[in-house]
């Protein structure tokens, strides 16, 4: 089971690598921190809060699915940081580049791919002419988590899994 473990930690560093150096500059860097601002704590509650104001029924009714289904999954993500307990690459690793802001709990699972999957899967369900605009979007966010050397790839695909499993189960 170790060498398991180990070939998983492996290969997932090499692909963390690959992803906080691509296509480094100066654009690149700012765009990936506007990026992933999108599936942070502000925006999605914001876009709720908003949706659930609205005086259409069902951007009200999107909003509660949204709200919903963002509660659910930052409670299974607490629990993810509790349990698992992952030091974030650029406290694990040498030579990580890293965005402006940075987080001290655990890596495991991205929070922030969390939400951004959980926002795209609601969405899609009301809109699904633009689900991959959603989805494209969901996946930045999360590419922009490595980029910025916060999560390391299976942190954000494993949120994107919770955001989905919660959000399919709550619509």
């Amino acid at each position: 089971m170790q060498k398991v473990v180990n070939w998983v930690q492996g290969g997932d560093q090499i692909a963390f690598m690959k992803l906080n150096r691509l296509c480094k500059c100066s654009f690149t860097d700012l765009l990936m921190a506007l990026i992933t601002k999108l599936g942070g704590a502000v925006c999605v509650i914001s876009l709720s809060v908003i949706l659930l104001l609205s005086k259409n029924i069902t951007m009200v009714k999107t909003g509660e699915s949204l709200a919903i289904s963002l509660v659910i999954s930052h409670l299974v993500v607490r629990l993810g940081k509790k349990f698992f307990p992952r030091l974030r690459p650029y406290l694990a690793l040498e030579n990580v580049f890293i965005g402006h802001k940075i987080y001290r709990d655990s890596s495991f699972p991205s929070g922030h791919s969390t939400a951004a999957f959980c926002t795209a899967t609601v969405f899609s369900s009301v809109l699904p002419t633009l689900s991959i605009v959603f989805f494209l979007l969901a996946a930045l966010v999360a590419v922009s988590r490595v980029y910025l050397g916060m999560h390391y790839p299976s942190d954000i695909t494993v949120g994107a899994a919770i955001g989905i499993i919660v959000a399919q189960s709550i619509i």
